[in-house]
């Protein structure tokens, strides 16, 4: 499928401030060709048609669906890291379709005690569905009975897929200029619904301060709520920062469908909560620094009130906070850049590496410190973190992408295609997982949408 049917879609900030954008590319025109090939490459290698098999793993399902990786490290269907892909312009509308209807095919409408302990709530959205198309609510197996879930995976089901569900809905209506999906019925495990009415059903199982509409997890012992499913082997409690920016995008997304749709009492509703979430963020979150022009936004208020290197520079790249919080968070990423305390080979941490109050990374995690999402280096944020930057430094921003498109050269297999690892620590050597799409497919989505590329998309 060509790019362009997907060109002058943005996400989050506005076509406004993405044309702005336009004037300040950060990549040369080589390594932006290097960069785009890439995420087609990984993106293809992720690919699975009805039928098809790779690595001994068959789709079984009807339905063109993408992995999260193409050396099947993970493999199922996850919501996620597919809906994460969107960005690229490299997912047709019909496969998109194809996902919406199998997410959907598989929500509920009540409550399932799984065991003592362990509740899926109606209307979850899964965390990934395996190719025979059945779903698993946990992350840790795959698991489709009674044995997922609890422990450390937590009571329910993680937070995040409620939004990506939303997002890709949004996603389909811009790719194809239509509303008639998002007004149709859908398959459900329970019969069929609105799209529409299913998006809102969903976007309203998520707990949430009445008050600020930000997202809630309680106890860390009884629930143990994931908030992101790239921090399901960390513990979390209290006002949620990274689900609360998911739900703010959700939310504008919703608006504008609605608006789409004639319906303007629904849509300012939705616009309602964008205005609550956007004004709490950073009375709730701000962690001021050791430079008074600097801070960072905490991950939650309870277990986990410790500066998220990831969730503060999504929150301003999807525009979550006001212009004064935005400038202190991208000279905080600026110094963490520069000093090397969050970016490595310009890649990422979850977390600061010189965070004086919590030396080995999150307060309450199953991981060690330097491992996978306890300090771990990811392509899957950077991104985020480039458009964060490029708010108040533009030769940052070029600098740490042209760090990140060299470490994807020198890491290189045979056939010219980067192994694209998951995550990896450059001091003690490990990798996991190659060609994972996030690492390269999400950050040149990222740079395409904000207008940080120089070329038209193709």
């Amino acid at each position: 499928m060509a790019l362009e049917e997907m060109t002058g879609w943005l996400l989050g900030f506005g076509s406004a401030y993405a044309a702005a954008q336009t004037k300040h590319r950060i990549l040369s025109a080589s390594d932006e060709a290097f960069l785009a090939d890439q995420a087609r490459r990984v993106c293809v290698s992720a690919e699975l048609k009805p039928g098809a098999t790779n690595a001994g793993w068959r789709n079984v399902t009807p339905y063109t669906l993408h992995v999260p990786g193409g050396n099947m490290g993970y493999h199922a269907f996850w919501v996620r890291d597919s809906v994460m892909m969107l960005e690229s312009g490299l997912i047709s509308s019909r496969e998109l379709e194809d996902w919406i209807r199998f997410i959907s095919s598989v929500i509920t409408n009540r409550d399932w005690k799984v065991r003592p302990g362990v509740v899926v709530p109606a209307f979850s959205i899964p965390d990934h569905i395996n190719l025979d198309g059945r779903p698993t609510y946990y992350p840790g197996n795959y698991e489709t009975g009674d044995k997922q879930g609890g422990s450390s995976f937590g009571k329910y089901p993680p937070l995040d897929d409620q939004f990506y569900y939303i997002s890709a809905s949004y996603f389909h209506w811009k790719q194809t200029g239509s509303t008639a999906l998002f007004r149709s019925k859908i398959k459900t495990a329970f019969g069929a619904m609105k799209l529409s009415e299913l998006c809102e059903n969903v976007y309203r199982m998520v707990p949430c301060d009445s008050f600020t509409a930000l997202c809630m997890a309680g106890n860390v012992d009884t629930e143990n709520a994931k908030d992101f499913g790239f921090c399901d082997g960390v513990f979390k409690s209290g006002k949620l920062l990274f689900t609360s920016v998911l739900k703010l995008v959700a939310a504008r997304q919703l608006a504008e469908l609605f608006s789409a749709t004639g319906s303007p009492l629904k849509a300012a509703a939705y616009r309602s909560d964008v205005s609550k979430i956007k004004a709490a963020i950073p009375s709730t979150f701000l962690h001021p620094w050791s430079h008074p022009d600097e801070a960072w936004l905490d991950s939650a208020t309870e277990v986990g009130r410790q500066p998220d290197v990831w969730g503060s520079a999504y929150a301003v790249h999807s525009n979550a906070v006001d212009e004064s919080t935005a400038g202190k968070i991208s000279r905080a990423l600026i110094r963490a850049y520069r000093e090397k305390t969050a970016v490595r080979n310009g890649c990422v941490s979850e977390l600061l590496w010189n965070d004086p109050d919590n030396p080995h990374g999150w307060q309450k995690t199953v991981l060690g410190w330097g491992e996978y999402q306890n300090g771990g280096y990811w392509g899957t944020g950077v991104g985020w973190y480039l458009v964060a930057m490029r708010k108040t430094n533009q030769k940052a921003a070029a600098d740490m992408a042209r760090d990140y498109v060299e470490f994807l050269r020198k890491n290189r297999s045979t056939d010219g295609t980067s192994k694209a690892w998951e995550w990896f620590n450059p001091d003690t050597g490990k990798t996991a997982n190659p060609l994972y799409a996030a690492t390269v497919v999400l950050p040149y989505g990222c740079l395409r949408v904000a207008g940080l590329l120089q070329g038209k998309s193709r």
